[in-house]
């Protein structure tokens, strides 16, 4: 394994990472009169039909801006539950999504992250710079935005493209060509497809496994292990796994 030199740039996920989508289903309750079971399913679906979507808008070429995406993936999780939403439930229901609550590791993690003069952090995201940017102001403490941000928009393509990874380590890497096991842009995710297309396109990669069930992505590769170079329990661990590697 080639020698992996010292992270300069964590790239953190959104949506799964720094903030739990699972908190939409407060809002659920409350817009769509719905109780916890059919909440929560209503809940994954939703985000289950938002991935499949920009996968399959990646598939096909095509790209639609993420709050669009969302808007239309939500309301085929209605669809297919058979529960109609009126336009003022849909609206406030986008509004809760901007508005999503953090995983409780995730600002002291930032916060104790910030602190290392030797670190970049960096917000990379499907989300649209207004939805991203409404999300960051609601769920993080002023001290620590404004945040860079390298967004799908960049390259009107969604992860796992390879073209995005591209654009982030084109835009933040010190290390011209790094790539393989040399990378000094690592992206932190608790998406298991974010991981793989992010070592695909040669970064490192830290997955957040806060359900500790292990690693079980079996996608073919063209290189064997190619999945996270780390994995965390907490987003607590990761700063001493940085320093580490300085």
């Amino acid at each position: 394994m080639a020698h992996r030199p010292g992270i300069h740039v964590l790239a953190f996920d959104i949506y799964g990472t720094i903030l739990n989508t699972n908190s939409i289903i407060s809002g659920i309750k409350t817009h769509a009169g719905l109780d916890d079971e059919k909440a929560t399913q209503l809940s994954q679906l939703w985000r289950r039909f938002q991935l499949e979507y920009t996968w399959r808008l990646n598939s096909m070429g095509l790209y639609e801006p993420f709050d669009d995406v969302t808007r239309a993936s939500l309301n085929h999780a209605a669809a297919e539950m058979d529960i109609k939403l009126a336009d003022s439930e849909i609206a406030a229901l986008m509004s809760d999504y901007s508005h999503l609550l953090p995983f409780e590791d995730a600002v002291p993690a930032l916060k104790e992250l910030s602190q290392n003069p030797n670190i970049k952090v960096v917000i990379f995201s499907n989300g649209t710079e207004e939805m991203v940017s409404t999300a960051l102001h609601a769920s993080l403490p002023e001290a620590l935005l404004p945040l860079p941000l390298h967004l799908a928009d960049s390259v009107r393509m969604y992860k796992p493209a390879t073209a995005i990874y591209d654009g982030l380590r084109k835009a933040f890497s010190k290390a011209s060509g790094a790539q393989g096991d040399s990378p000094d842009v690592w992206l932190v995710s608790g998406n298991p497809f974010d991981v793989t297309g992010a070592r695909a396109a040669g970064l490192g990669a830290i997955w957040v496994d806060r359900a500790g069930g292990g690693w079980k992505d079996q996608i073919p590769m063209p290189e064997a292990g190619v999945g996270p170079l780390q994995i965390v329990k907490s987003l607590g661990e990761i700063a001493a796994f940085v320093k580490k590697q300085s």
